[in-house]
């Protein structure tokens, strides 16, 4: 007696697990087709460049008042920082409100992001390099562009400070803006022109339109912007690539391996020409 209803309980059991099971399937497919939404991407997208500017405009307003004028550097660097800080945050909220957040957290908790990520961030570092050097030898040597320049100013003065957006809210920031954002919400209609507009709309963004003393363009500085700018246009599609291929967790990574080799390099080169 007692061996048979020990038997009915493992069938309950076992009832009770099958039927549990494609409702935890049913959960995941269900933020999964969340994230992988039209409308999902647009207002992710739109959302975080609103943020973005919001979150500038107010920053430089507060900086502005308490560095003063007489000390740029500090000022862009208390600027990127602050804005990264809140635009970041900001999106956290975003996603924690459309219920998303959960399911990009946990792209985090597996190695394979962590292994792949590396291995194209290093990737990207390579391709960017030959772009930048195919673009020099097609249209003659050029200094770095006014965005990097600006970098490099900030990092020779605030070293840690920069390490925080740079190497790490700003990948994923613009992560998700460009790729879980935008590459998603385009890509649902058509593959190909995800590529291309979520490229460009990352290239130009690190695009920077030069002025003289007197304000107008300087035409020099402006033809090294043009020549510079395909790296990061060419860095964008390799990580459309590898959010397709490994998700937002391989290409955060990715991005922050990418950042970070050009952080200790930049580094290494202020501090060696000292």
């Amino acid at each position: 007696m007692e061996e048979q209803e020990k038997r009915v309980d493992e069938v309950n059991q076992s009832e009770v697990e099958v039927m549990l099971e494609p409702l935890n399937y049913g959960s995941n497919h269900d933020e999964e087709s969340r994230i992988k939404s039209p409308g999902f991407g647009y207002g992710l997208f739109f959302s975080s460049l609103i943020l973005l500017f919001l979150a500038s405009f107010t920053i430089d307003f507060i900086v502005d008042a308490l560095v003063g004028e007489g000390n740029e550097v500090t000022a862009f660097a208390y600027k990127n920082f602050g804005t990264y800080v809140v635009t970041f945050s900001l999106i956290t909220v975003f996603l924690f409100l459309t219920k998303t957040l959960l399911p990009l957290v946990k792209k985090f908790t597996k190695i394979r992001p962590y292994i792949h990520g590396l291995f194209y961030g290093f990737i990207v570092i390579i391709i960017s390099v030959i772009t930048t050097l195919l673009m020099q030898i097609l249209f003659g040597q050029a200094e770095e562009n006014l965005n990097q320049q600006i970098i490099n100013l900030i990092l020779s003065k605030h070293p840690v400070s920069s390490f925080f957006w740079i190497v790490l809210l700003g990948p994923l920031v613009e992560e998700l803006t460009y790729r879980v954002g935008l590459f998603n919400a385009i890509s649902s209609r058509n593959r190909i022109a995800a590529y291309v507009v979520s490229a460009l709309v990352f290239g130009f963004l690190h695009f920077n339109i030069p002025l003289n003393a007197d304000g107008a363009i300087d035409q020099a500085k402006l033809i090294e912007e043009f020549i510079n700018i395909p790296s990061y246009i060419v860095s964008g599609l390799v990580f459309a690539y590898i959010y397709e291929k490994e998700g937002f967790a391989g290409s955060s990574v990715a991005h922050i391996t990418n950042n970070l080799i050009s952080y200790i390099l930049s580094i290494i080169s202020i501090y060696a020409s000292k």
